[in-house]
This record gives structure tokens, C-alpha cells and sequence, in this order.
């Protein structure tokens, strides 16, 4: 009787510990990030996304807008090399339609493959498309996607080499959504992930902060959608408006030595920037930074400068520098306390702040396709580029964020492979600055670099950098708030508490159950029931999948539009899945859905939008069950102003790769606009 008396609240504490919904708690949303690292000229860090219901793709983060994601028919085009972009995972858009969860959209638009501000990209034009995607826990419906299928990195020898990584979008200035016009009726909304979320209240502030970290010495990523790590941060803060890709001004970059003797018979050397270029003045160039392309893409001249005091000679095909790794200078330049210091004008154009970046992170790794040989080579390009870009190789010790409903992104110093545990800070929505961390920079390099000694120097001995031991891991963190009162403390201690005891309750509940189902019977008879594990193999990310009836397909033997003999191709080498005729074409969109206009555009400036509809309500992509459309409308594009027409944007004029000039301007995307004219040596229409 007093068993019975006991299982009642016992029973029902458990069901509510069990059955009570739990209201997760608004906060930044991290990435995470690939325990491989990718590409034949890093190698770097990438984030890992899901597509679709199953797709685990890697993808490196910073493109404004659509993301640009590689396709499983880019490895369908030639059969005498491997497949390199199967590594980090290839986008099935045949398997995206059968499984009803991605298309087209009845979106026309087909954007120039040039994605990457410091390299040429050329090729067939992509395919834009919109897929459900998972990004740190949450699914975001209808994201906006370009498929790169036929397009290429191109080098100053001549030769299309293939692409490894697409580049995922982290939003836009002043964007929920992006909308697209079409010739048959109202413009199509396709989400941007920080928008989206934003937009459903999942995060405070539609924004993003990010330090990519490196492969060597290991340093692991930091991404956050709604916040950022505050420990990345270092230093002076340099804040811009806009997008994060606009370009800003570089004054000047310097060879400096921040610990013990110097390689060099100097311990600091400036004007490496306008050396022997009497077209830079004192005000320095105009750069952009930019997650998508991978080297320091400058001046031929400036990159002369910095090799005329390095061990390098200089690979015309490629445009890069290659490490002469057996003269005595090379060990001790990478493996001493020197760095590669970027001077930059600070927004009131009266203060300087600089980023470091030490020589150990300008040591990276080219493979095939690009080489036969792994080869060291130091990342300073002058091939040809739509402008001159900080790309991965300087975001490796660079913070970079922004906030794009406030118009504002910031530029610092990020730490060395010494970074404490994650300390997240939330932006809520109207922030246009940050706050950085009080950490020392040089401690953050400790026990990764080797201070010189005079007689190392002296006698041009060789030197090993020391093997450091990385403080942070690749585990995702948990945001707290920034203050909590002692009321919340108190609220979350108690209900931590309430949750103990109710599993406690729930394990007593369940075990005296079980015990008495187990009991024998009273024959004696022993019950035959046993448990037994099975172990299921591990699913691998980036199994590769091959649709020879993709739409779009073509055979090996057909060259891409506009491209030359030297170019280098793929083949698939596994064996091929077919996929019935019936579901070659994306599915139809028959039920347009007009909705109510939520977000008006509080600036005259038109910033939300790749490619503007005339005069149309846009209509939002249908989603899953459980997206709720009514949150992601996008007219924000627009605000009040109705029969918006859009502007003319000129055609680019072809650019020389020493002096390239800042790529045409759209309104309704800075440096990223969708409106451009064809890429050289590339076929299509504007």
C-alpha cells in the first residue's frame, strides 16, 4: 500500500520532467566547424552546413548574399583526374527535387561565378536555387542558393583550375531577404540565413562575428550568428558602415619583430606597401576583405617589396611566392616572434590601427591541382583580381564582424592559438560597436614561436618553432548574457534544481518499474528476453553522390562556354546513381503568396537586394509545415517607395591585374551586386 501511496507523485514528477515542454533560450548561434581542414592552397578552416535533409557540406563562411555551393555535376566532366571538391562535400540538386525539398523557385536570375573578390572566377553562369538549410541547430526554409557547376579559378598562366569549396552567405546590409524579379509576375523572396533568423526571433540582431582561426599552429574557428566571441576580439576596434566587403583604406604594411633578435639587420621595416610604385601615394590603396578568396591580392610591387626581404622566389604561372625551404632564413623567419604588419586608417582618418600576422600563418601549403608537389609558398598574389583583397590568409589573425540592420562591421586584431574559453556577447539590434577583450595579444603567441637568439642568427642555425598546446577546442559554447542579476542567477539555480530532482524522480520511477517487470515468474520459469546493442557504422559526411541526369548535364566531351583548352576538369570515379526522368525539372511554385509589407527600408539608399523587382508585391517561397512565412516577407526592399526602377549599373571595364579597379556598384548590393556585366573571357548575357 505504501509503494503504491509512493509511485503516484514519483510517476508524476516523472512525466512532467519527461512531457514539459522546455522553451529554448534566445542567443547567438554558433557554427560548427569541420574537423578537416580543405583546399590546395591553405589548407583552411570551413564550417559545416546540412542542405536539403541529409547533404552535409563544409563551406568556407563570408560571401554577402547567396551562398555559392559546388554541385555534384562540377565532378561529371572529365575522367582523368580526381574529384578535389568531394573532400568537403558536393550539393545533389536532383536529390534535393525528389526529396521535395529544394528547386528552382521560378527564380531566372543566373549570376556571374565570380564570387571571389581576390581571384578571377570564370565560367558558365550559376543556377540560382533555394534550399532548406541547418546551421548550428536551426533550419532556415528557402535559402538563397547559387550552383556553381562549370566554373573555374583562373591564373596568370592561363589554366582554369577547379574549385574546391563554395562560400557560404552570412547576410547582407539592411537585408532580411533577397528578392528577385521575374518575368511572369510578383518577385520571388528567398532567405538570408542571419535574416531569417533574425526575422523569427531566434536571435536579437540580424548579425554575425567571425575569426576563421588556422591549421597551423591548430586554431580553432569562431562563428556566431546574433553575437560574437568577445575574446577574439583584440585591441583597437576599427569600425566601417555598409557591407564588410566594401573597401577601406590600407595605408601602409611593414616587416617587424616582435620578440628577441631579428633575421633581418633591421627589427621593424615600413613603406613595403607604395616600394617602388610611384602610383601609391601616402594615402595607401583601397582593399577589401573577404572571406571567399584565399591570398593577399595587392600590388605586383608590393608583393616585390615584401619578397625582396624574404627567402622566396616567384612562380609566374600561378602569380604566388614560393618559400626556398632550405636557406637557413626560411625556419627562422616562420618560427620566430615576426610579423606581417597591415596598417589601416581608422574611421575618423586621424588614428592608424594595425593587424599582425605572424610569418608562421604566411607558411601555407599548395597541392594538386595546382602543383604536382606539395609546396611551401608565402600567400602575396598578382594575378588578376576584381580588386585588391585581404582574403583567408589574413582573416587567419583578423576579427571581422558586422551588425546589418545597423549598417556597421568592425575590423581587430584576433588572438593567437593562446584563446581563452568562448566569452559570447550578444548584439541586440541596433549595436554599431563592440567591445573587445583585454587579452594581450603577444601572450596569446606564446609557446608558438621561438624568440631568436643572437648566435641562432649569427650562425644562420636552423630553427623549430615549439609545439603549442591550443586552449579552446572546436565544441560549440553556450551564450550567457552579459549580467545576469542575482534574481536570474537565483532563477536559474532554481531551476537547475527543480530539473535534478525531477530525473532523479523519473530514474527511481522507471527503475522500480523495471524491476518488477523483471521480476521472475511464479513457475520459476526465467524470462528469455535479453538486450542486445547493435552497432551501426558511422555515416561519412561527405559520401559523394553522382546524378548523370542532373538537369544541366553535360558530356565530358562538351567544353564550357568561353573556355579554354588548358582548362582542368573533373571526372566522377564512382559508380553512378540514376534518378528517374521524371523529376529532371524543379517542381512548380503554382501558389504565389503575397504578403503584407513588414520591413520598410529606413534609408533613401536601396542596400537589401541583389536584383530588384518593378513594381510587384514579392511573394515568399513556400516552406516546410512549420515555417511560418508571415516573419520573411522581405519587402523591406523597398519600404514605401512603390514602382521601384531599378538603376543602371555601367559594364565593367576590363582591368589590368597590377592595378585592378573597385568592381561596379549596384544600389542594391555593394561590391556584391548580381547586376553585372559578363566576366572576361566568359560567354553569357548581362
Amino acid at each position: 500500500m505504501a509503494s503504491s501511496t509512493l509511485s503516484l507523485p514519483i510517476s508524476l514528477l516523472s512525466y512532467l520532467a519527461v512531457f514539459t515542454p522546455v522553451v529554448a533560450a534566445d542567443g547567438p548561434i554558433a557554427a560548427t566547424w569541420s574537423s578537416t581542414m580543405f583546399g590546395p592552397d591553405g589548407p583552411w578552416p570551413a564550417v559545416e552546413v546540412t542542405m536539403g535533409s541529409e547533404q552535409k557540406i563544409a563551406m568556407y563562411p563570408g560571401r554577402e548574399f547567396q551562398s555559392f555551393v559546388l554541385t555534384s555535376d562540377y565532378c561529371n566532366q572529365n575522367s582523368t583526374i580526381p574529384c578535389y571538391a568531394n573532400q568537403a562535400g558536393l550539393y545533389n540538386d536532383a536529390q534535393s527535387q525528389i526529396e521535395t525539398t529544394g528547386s528552382t523557385g521560378q527564380i531566372q536570375y543566373a549570376s556571374n561565378p565570380d564570387y571571389m573578390l581576390g581571384v578571377d572566377v570564370l565560367g558558365a553562369k550559376t543556377k540560382s536555387w533555394i534550399d532548406a538549410v541547418e546551421f548550428g541547430g536551426q533550419t532556415i526554409e528557402n535559402v538563397s542558393l547559387a550552383l556553381v557547376e562549370k566554373s573555374y579559378m583562373s591564373y596568370p598562366n592561363g589554366q582554369w583550375y577547379p574549385l574546391t569549396v563554395g562560400c557560404l552567405g552570412i547576410g547582407a546590409p539592411l537585408t532580411i531577404n533577397q528578392s528577385f524579379s521575374n518575368s511572369f509576375g510578383p518577385a520571388i523572396n528567398a532567405s538570408l540565413i542571419p535574416g531569417y533568423l533574425f526575422a523569427h526571433d531566434t536571435i536579437k540582431s540580424n548579425s554575425f562575428g567571425m575569426h576563421i582561426g588556422s591549421a597551423n599552429p591548430r586554431m580553432p574557428g569562431s562563428f556566431y550568428f546574433g553575437g560574437y566571441d568577445q575574446n577574439r576580439v583584440l585591441g583597437e576596434v576599427l569600425t566601417f558602415s555598409d557591407d564588410y566587403t566594401k573597401q577601406i583604406t590600407l595605408k601602409d604594411i611593414s616587416i617587424k619583430v616582435v620578440d628577441g633578435s631579428s633575421p633581418w639587420e633591421f627589427e621593424s621595416l615600413g613603406g613595403l606597401l607604395a616600394s617602388g610604385n610611384s602610383s601609391i601615394n601616402s594615402g595607401g590603396v583601397q582593399v577589401a576583405v573577404d572571406g571567399c578568396s584565399p591570398y593577399l591580392s595587392l600590388p605586383k610591387s608590393t608583393c616585390d617589396a615584401i619578397a625582396g626581404n624574404l627567402p622566396v622566389t616567384y612562380n609566374e604561372d600561378l602569380g604566388l611566392y614560393f618559400w626556398k625551404t632550405d636557406d637557413p632564413k626560411y625556419t627562422q623567419i616562420i618560427n620566430s616572434p615576426s610579423v606581417l604588419e597591415f596598417v589601416f586608417i581608422g574611421g575618423s582618418n586621424t588614428k592608424n590601427v594595425s593587424i599582425s600576422v605572424p610569418f608562421r600563418h604566411l607558411n601555407l601549403t599548395l597541392t594538386a591541382p595546382l602543383v604536382e608537389q606539395a609546396t611551401q609558398y608565402f600567400p602575396c598574389y598578382t594575378g588578376p583580381a576584381k580588386s585588391y583583397t585581404l582574403g583567408r590568409a589574413f582573416l587567419q589573425d583578423a576579427f571581422v564582424g558586422a551588425n546589418w540592420m545597423a549598417k556597421s562591421w568592425w575590423l581587430a586584431q584576433a588572438p593567437g592559438p593562446n584563446i581563452p574559453s568562448p566569452s559570447v556577447i550578444e548584439l541586440e539590434n541596433g549595436d554599431s560597436s563592440i567591445k573587445a577583450s583585454t587579452n594581450d595579444w603577444k601572450e596569446s603567441w606564446s609557446g608558438s614561436w621561438k624568440a631568436l637568439s643572437p648566435d641562432e642568427v649569427e650562425s644562420s642555425a636552423t630553427v623549430s618553432a615549439p609545439s603549442a598546446t591550443v586552449t579552446s577546442d572546436q565544441t560549440t559554447a553556450t551564450a550567457v548574457p552579459a549580467g545576469l542579476s542575482t534574481g536570474a542567477q537565483a532563477g536559474i539555480g532554481v531551476g537547475v534544481s527543480v530539473a535534478g530532482l525531477a530525473i532523479i524522480g523519473a530514474l527511481v520511477f522507471f527503475f522500480i518499474r523495471r524491476r518488477k517487470a523483471a521480476a521472475p515468474p511464479s513457475d520459476g520459469a526465467e524470462s528469455s528476453a535479453a538486450y542486445t546493442a547493435h552497432d551501426n557504422p558511422e555515416q561519412g559526411y561527405y559520401a559523394p553522390v553522382k546524378n548523370p541526369s542532373s538537369p544541366g548535364m553535360t558530356e565530358a566531351s562538351t567544353a564550357t562556354s568561353g573556355q579554354p583548352q588548358s582548362a582542368v576538369l573533373y571526372n566522377q570515379p564512382y559508380p553512378p546513381q540514376q534518378y528517374p526522368q521524371q523529376y529532371g525539372q524543379p517542381y512548380p511554385q503554382p501558389y504565389p503568396q503575397p504578403y503584407p509589407q513588414q520591413y520598410l527600408q529606413p534609408y533613401g539608399q536601396v542596400y537589401s537586394t541583389e536584383l530588384p523587382a518593378v513594381g510587384n508585391t514579392p511573394t515568399e517561397l513556400p516552406g516546410s509545415t512549420i515555417y511560418d512565412p508571415h516573419l520573411l516577407d522581405g519587402t523591406q526592399v523597398y519600404g514605401p517607395q512603390q514602382g521601384h526602377i531599378p538603376m543602371q549599373v555601367p559594364p565593367q571595364v576590363p582591368q589590368s591585374p597590377q592595378a585592378p579597379q573597385p568592381p561596379p556598384h549596384s544600389p542594391q548590393s555593394p561590391s556584391h551586386g548580381t547586376a553585372q556585366s559578363p566576366t572576361h573571357n566568359q560567354s553569357g548575357q548581362t
